[in-house]
Parts: structure tokens; C-alpha cells; sequence
């Protein structure tokens, strides 16, 4: 039986709805409330005659997933998009959300391959932004396997794209170029570029807040000053509270026990690593005492 235009219409109205919903709970870190949201999108979008935004629908949910880490449910149906779809849209952001799915699970070859799939749809779209996001992902991936100096050109090429604007995008990009200055030991720049990003996100949100605060956290502890990294620790650990952020949480709680241990509060130092070792490890005891042996700054990428 076909449906009315009438009918699809209204599904139309109903699911934009609620993917502005989503939209707004995700921009503004409520992750939980902006899935429930996107599920209920993806289903309403179920009943639309456009394939395109049955699509859209499932990558905006599969988006969310992948930032709560539950991504390895939608890899299948991310992919089959990707080779099905003819709309470059949705290519795009199947392939990067797969690029960022891969990326988290550590498997960062598939994460490259995505990525670079990703940016070729960017070209093809024509967008500075897309073009800038797929970069910048590449360079995350690239930075997560020790690839530092060709990180930053894909970041540098991404901040480029981006200069004139202020916004989230390129806070991101910032962010991602402080730390990989960080790594490489030019602190000066480092220090600029994340405080840039910080001020930026501040702009748009406190929620957003978190990466350059965790790895400022960072480049204080590079620098011997554990007092400062404690400040901009404890804050990127509240915001990972406050939008369930799993993986902000648990670097947080590294950083934070490696700045304690420094500034000489071993008890704080172990109350982190105890924390750390009892949600993050939990078959693992002896994680906090191998922490207290550890220089974390020599051994830990923020990125990987």
C-alpha cells in the first residue's frame, strides 16, 4: 500500500524533531539523553520512502554509540551503508564514523582506511568543513600510532581549512595540535594552541571543555608543575562525569594519580589509581601499584 504524501510529510516533521533534539542534547554533552533521542529518530525514519534519510538517521545514532563506546553493534550496518549509498553525505559520515570507531578500539588500520575513504568523500563534497573533520581524524589515528610529526601535517592542512572560523571544529583541531606539540617537546606552541581551543569551547560550553583541559593537564606534568596539571585534571574528570565520556574518565584519573604522586600526595595519588583500577581494570589488582613505579608521561598516549 503507498503511502500519502501527507503521511510522509509527517514523518518528515517527526523526525526532524527529534534529530534536533538529539542534536542539541549531543552539543551539549548530555550523550545519554542525545542516543535515546536518535534511537527514536532512527525508528520514526523507518517509515520515510527516502533512503537517504533512513541513513542519516542510523549514522546519526551510530555517531553517539561510537562516543559511549558501544560502536562494535553498528560497524555491520555502517558498512553496508558505505557500499550501498550513492548520496556522498552519507558516505562521508559512514566512513568516518566507522574511522572513529576503529580508532577507539585501537585497531587503527581499519581507522586509517575509513579515515582516508572518509576524506575522499570530503573532496568530492566540496566542504571545508567535512574536508577539516576527515583530516583531523586521520591525524588522531596517525597520532595514536606514534606518527607525531606526520600528525601534525594532517592537523596543520585541517587548521588551515579552518582559520578564520571559531567554533567547536577548530577547537578540536587546536586541541589535537597542542597535544602533538606536547609530545614533541615544543611547549611554547603547545601551551598557545591549547589554550586557544580552551577558549574557544568555553565559548560554545563547558561540557566541552574536557580534551584540552586533560591534555594541558598533560603538558603541565612535561613541565614539573603537578599543582597546575591537578587543576586542569579535576576539571576534565567532572566533565567526563557529567556526560558519561568513559574514556575522558579513565585518562583523567591517570593523569590526575601521576600529578598527585609528583606533588607528593600519595594517598590522593591512590585513592585515583584505586578508582582507576577498580572501574577500568577490575581483573587487574596490581594496576595501582604498577602505576606508583611508572613515569606515566614517558609511556601514555592521550591519543591511543
Amino acid at each position: 500500500m503507498e503511502r500519502s504524501g501527507s503521511e510522509d510529510a509527517r514523518t518528515m516533521e517527526r523526525y526532524e524533531a527529534l534529530r534536533e533534539r538529539g542534536s542539541q542534547a549531543a552539543h551539549q554533552g548530555r550523550l545519554t539523553e542525545a542516543l535515546e533521542w536518535f534511537e527514536e529518530a532512527c525508528e520514526v525514519a523507518t517509515g520515510s520512502a527516502e533512503p537517504t534519510v533512513r541513513d542519516l538517521a542510523y549514522c546519526n545514532r551510530a555517531a553517539i554509540a561510537i562516543r559511549l563506546d558501544h560502536g562494535d553493534e553498528h560497524t555491520a550496518n555502517l558498512q553496508q551503508i558505505l557500499l550501498r549509498t550513492s548520496d556522498p553525505h552519507v558516505a562521508w559520515l559512514s566512513a568516518y564514523n566507522l574511522s572513529l570507531h576503529y580508532d577507539r578500539v585501537s585497531t587503527y588500520k581499519r581507522a586509517l582506511f575509513y579515515g582516508r575513504i572518509a576524506l575522499r568523500y570530503s573532496e568530492e563534497l566540496q566542504d571545508a568543513g567535512h574536508r577539516a573533520s576527515a583530516l583531523n581524524q586521520i591525524g588522531n589515528v596517525l597520532a595514536a600510532m606514534n606518527q607525531f610529526e606526520t600528525a601534525l601535517e594532517h592537523f596543520h592542512r585541517a587548521d588551515d581549512l579552518l582559520r578564520d572560523r571559531f567554533d567547536p571544529s577548530r577547537a578540536s583541531i587546536l586541541d589535537n595540535l597542542g597535544y602533538s606539540l606536547v609530545v614533541l617537546g615544543r611547549y611554547p606552541e603547545a601551551f598557545s594552541m591549547l589554550f586557544q581551543s580552551l577558549r574557544i569551547f568555553r565559548r560554545y560550553g563547558s561540557y566541552l571543555e574536557a580534551d584540552p583541559r586533560l591534555a594541558l593537564c598533560f603538558a603541565y606534568l612535561h613541565i614539573g608543575r603537578p599543582g597546575r596539571a591537578i587543576h586542569h585534571g579535576n576539571r576534565a574528570l567532572e566533565i567526563a562525569e557529567d556526560t558519561g565520556d568513559p574514556r575522558t574518565a579513565k585518562y583523567s584519573l591517570l593523569l590526575l594519580g601521576e600529578a598527585y604522586k609528583l606533588a607528593g600526595r600519595r594517598t590522593a595519588a591512590r585513592e585515583c589509581f584505586d578508582l582507576l583500577q577498580q572501574v577500568y581494570y577490575p581483573d587487574m589488582p596490581q594496576v595501582p601499584s604498577m602505576l606508583f613505579g611508572l613515569d606515566l608521561c614517558k609511556v601514555i598516549n592521550l591519543r591511543a
